[in-house]
């Protein structure tokens, strides 16, 4: 029993130094990548079918020739992606590139840059088949590696996707008033403080009392007598909290034709135009906080395509 028991811990004991040993040549084959110091200012990522420039300037990320806003949430997550990667395994010295889609016309190349030195280079291939694990080499060396995670964040991406599609961001109580015309209907909406008297008549002498506070309520204009539900009038203002571009068609702004919808807001001291057209059962948006023409979610902007106060009524209990 005691040969037994001996025996058998001899070979736990093999096994763990096995295992011990093999994680220390592995760990002696993977370089350490060290996190970069700062941030980078410039992102190159290229693949066979072009290259995507992303560049900060005046401390803002825009991409492409024409220097659009680029998503600064985006940006930043995929130079946290690649500033933390962890390599777990050397795969080959020898290439065999074509296995693991790290051949010119498979692979797509991210530089990372910072006043012109590169930070980082890297050709990312495919991912695992287990999905949890990419295939890549680093700066120009011929070895495999591989890679914790994905690295979906530049894979098949275009220019358009690192656009900030976040047009407008106006929160619903920071609007006072808005109008929309939509098909030759017009409303204009107003927020207006109800008074609440501070004295109560008890038929014998006025008293005092302590003040209520102040109560918001909509009205639409020659419609006072209409009673507004304010979290319906609100709801439809949500729409604006964001207001998110859906795409960013090439066009000009002279090619369109007459809006079928406007919608005007007051807020931040400020007014802001928003106009609404249909071109091939899509709805395109322009603002006036906005160059560029954008298109939009149907869902979104049809809620302001208002025929008449129904939805927006007090219903009754």
């Amino acid at each position: 029993m005691n040969k037994k028991i001996l025996i058998s811990s001899s070979i736990i004991i093999i096994l763990a130094l096995y295992i011990i040993i093999a994680n220390v040549k592995r760990s002696s084959d993977v370089p350490d990548l060290k996190k970069w110091e700062g941030t980078a200012d410039e992102i190159i990522i290229t693949r066979s079918g072009g290259t995507i420039q992303l560049l900060k300037k005046e401390g803002k990320w825009v991409v492409g020739d024409k220097a659009y806003p680029a998503d600064a949430k985006a940006v930043n997550e995929m130079e946290k992606r690649f500033k933390e990667i962890h390599l777990t395994d050397l795969i080959s010295t020898k290439g065999y590139y074509v296995k693991y889609d790290l051949t010119p016309d498979k692979y797509v190349e991210v530089i990372i840059k910072k006043n012109g030195a590169i930070f980082r280079k890297f050709k990312i291939g495919k991912k695992q088949s287990t999905n949890r694990h990419t295939f890549i080499r680093i700066d120009d060396r011929p070895d495999i590696y591989l890679a914790e995670g994905t690295f979906d964040l530049v894979l098949d991406k275009s220019p358009e996707d690192f656009r900030d599609k976040e047009i407008l961001k106006i929160k619903p109580d920071s609007v006072s008033a808005f109008k929309v015309d939509y098909q030759g209907r017009y409303f204009a909406f107003s927020r207006e403080v109800e008074k609440k008297s501070d004295v109560k008549d008890t038929g014998k002498k006025t008293e005092k009392r302590a003040p209520k506070p102040a109560e918001e309520k909509w009205i639409c204009q020659g419609n006072e007598t209409v009673a507004l539900d304010k979290s319906r009038v609100e709801a439809l203002l949500q729409s604006l909290d964001p207001l998110r571009a859906l795409s960013f068609p090439e066009m000009h702004k002279e090619t369109l034709t007459q809006g079928m919808c406007t919608v005007r807001i007051k807020a931040h001291q400020k007014d802001i135009l928003i106009t609404v057209y249909k071109k091939d059962e899509k709805y395109l948006v322009t603002t006036s906080e906005s160059p560029y023409i954008f298109g939009v979610e149907k869902w979104n902007i049809e809620k302001f395509f208002i025929t008449g106060l129904d939805d927006l009524k007090i219903t009754a209990q």
